[in-house]
């Protein structure tokens, strides 16, 4: 989707109904606004959940689905009012495929996705892989494990039914965890792949205690395009998703910030390989000491320079050097008289200083441990957004 919309063939807030006119009645709840593809996307279309309903649907005929959907749905809630995860959304995301690109949804995917990451096992077809490259599925019956039956491509195949390998999907992980990096290829474009990978929907969060850190932390869950992140207050970032399926349970999940990342794959019906993976990449995170801080490389030069003015006009107070690296708000958020008093007072409690370390969330801010010869301080210092970016903001605090 995010494909034909960077190609110019869609728009993600253009309604379902412009590509699928046989979704006009669905029977939206009263009050429903219309549903986007963007509604769609990220799970919000109101659509109840469908596992494992939709596992069994994926062979449906596409003549089949639009008799279903034209019928008309059930619905949870009304659109955009919250998270449910859907599988017959995607599956309606697979036909809108379809029709903006005219290519049919399978050769597409192969030729614009499978092809380009070069995951040359991986297809939506379990007949094609040789007997000796597959691992059979199971479900864990009361008369024990039972062979499941493979499922044929279908109507509800856009919403994930494919077989892969562990080396394809690592060049899919690959693929989202290079959107960082300053030069690489992508199959889309690298502003896309972070999207796809930014907070779209919020989902739940929680508040839990680290099993590795031993300290308290939140969990904000959210859906992305396809993705969901759990923002870890301790950890940092984790992007990911999990396969259910019968016969089979997968889970992917990386850490942006590190580059690291986990493939966790079970041949047993909806085996809880998520638990596993994140159990295993948590542990990562904190034995390479991955911990969220941004690194003082990051920082934009100005912003550790505009430190050193800070510290420079503590030591000794300079009217020009002020002039020249103030923001024009900074003397209308205080005066000027205020300020050199503030300055001065600091420095005489605490003495001359220096730096000794800089942390910062964003390249604009810096966070600094200043060491005086009487103690020490912290300062903030934050930049403005002009291209010749100046201090915008001075706070000084204890910690």
């Amino acid at each position: 989707i995010l494909l034909l919309r960077d190609r110019g063939l869609l728009r993600l807030d253009d309604p379902i109904t412009k590509y699928l006119p046989w979704t006009k009645n669905l029977g939206l709840p009263e009050n429903s606004s219309e549903i986007l593809l963007r509604d769609l996307l990220t799970m919000g279309a109101g659509f109840p959940t469908d596992d494992p309903w939709g596992d069994r649907q994926e062979e449906m005929s596409y003549e089949d689905f639009e008799n279903l959907v034209s019928k008309g749905i059930s619905f949870a809630r009304e659109a955009k009012t919250g998270f449910e995860y859907s599988n017959l959304g995607y599956a309606l995301l697979g036909r809108v495929v379809s029709v903006a690109s005219g290519v049919d949804y399978f050769d597409f995917i192969k030729k614009e996705i499978f092809n380009e990451l070069q995951m040359n096992v991986t297809t939506f077809d379990e007949r094609e892989p040789k007997k000796t490259d597959k691992v059979d599925g199971y479900a864990n019956y009361d008369k024990g494990l039972t062979l499941q039956a493979i499922t044929l491509p279908g109507s509800f195949s856009a919403m994930g039914g494919i077989s892969s390998s562990i080396n394809d999907l690592v060049s899919w992980v690959a693929h989202f965890q290079s959107a960082w990096k300053v030069k690489t290829k992508s199959v889309l474009k690298i502003s896309s792949v972070r999207e796809m990978q930014e907070p779209q929907r919020h989902i739940s969060t929680v508040m839990l205690k680290d099993k590795n850190l031993k300290k308290s932390k939140t969990i904000t869950t959210s859906y992305g395009f396809g993705l969901f992140i759990d923002d870890d207050s301790l950890l940092g970032r984790f992007v990911s998703h999990s396969g259910g399926y019968p016969g089979f349970g997968s889970h992917m999940r990386w850490h942006p910030q590190s580059g690291y990342g986990v493939i966790a794959l079970g041949n047993l019906t909806y085996a809880p390989m998520n638990e596993l993976a994140t159990e295993v990449m948590n542990k990562i995170v904190v034995e390479v000491n991955a911990l969220p801080a941004t690194k003082e490389l990051d920082i934009w030069k100005s912003t550790q320079k505009a430190v050193e003015t800070v510290v420079g006009l503590l030591n000794k107070w300079d009217e020009n050097i002020a002039d020249k690296n103030f923001a024009m708000n900074v003397d209308m958020d205080k005066p000027r008289a205020d300020r050199v008093k503030e300055f001065k007072k600091v420095n005489t409690k605490l003495g001359k200083f220096k730096v000794k370390d800089i942390k910062s969330d964003s390249p604009a801010t810096a966070k600094a441990e200043l060491k005086g010869s009487k103690g020490s301080i912290f300062v903030e210092v934050q930049m403005s957004p002009e291209k010749d970016n100046k201090i915008q903001k001075i706070t000084f605090m204890n910690k």
